[in-house]
């Protein structure tokens, strides 16, 4: 069974050197049918202190949450009219969990790392969540807050790698 790094490493790997599977990969999310060159992506676990408004459990006031995060794999697209999209992909195994908050993080992250230049200065973003399918059909509530949900079963298609994770 490989780990949930080789996997990323897998992943990185397919996104750039694989442009079939990038067109299938955006195809999936809410990029589907854009124009866009696969220009750089990093899977090291860029992160960063990432701010995000929750309700207090007891009050149900708003609270700032401030958490240092990261994204497994991290893709920026040049489209066609000269936008970047990005895709933060969060890669779990059948037996992972997600960490308090970690999917709205998740979607915090996209927001506040848009425009900067060290990664890759994009200007739109998606969440992805890949994962088995037990553990998307397990945290199905949880998964729907990423932009898209993609089974690792269907990426083996595409990527050996993944053909080893039950």
């Amino acid at each position: 069974m490989k780990t949930e790094f080789e996997l990323d490493e897998a992943l990185a790997e397919a996104f750039r050197s694989d442009s079939r599977f990038s067109a299938w990969f955006l195809a999936q999310t809410l990029f589907r049918g854009a124009d866009a060159r696969y220009v750089w992506g990093r899977c090291d676990n860029p992160y960063s202190r990432v701010t995000l408004t929750i309700q207090d459990g007891k009050s149900q006031e708003p609270e700032q949450l401030t958490a240092e995060c990261e994204t497994d794999v991290l893709v920026v697209y040049e489209a066609a009219n000269g936008g970047r999209l990005a895709l933060h992909i969060e890669n779990k195994l059948a037996s992972g969990s997600f960490t308090p908050n970690q999917p709205e993080l998740y979607q915090a992250r996209k927001e506040q790392w848009k425009g900067r230049s060290l990664l890759g200065n994009y200007t739109d973003a998606v969440c992805a969540l890949v994962a088995p399918r037990v553990f998307l059909d397990r945290n199905f509530e949880r998964a729907g807050v990423f932009d898209a949900r993609i089974s690792h079963e269907d990426i083996s298609e595409y990527v050996p790698a993944f053909r080893d994770e039950p």
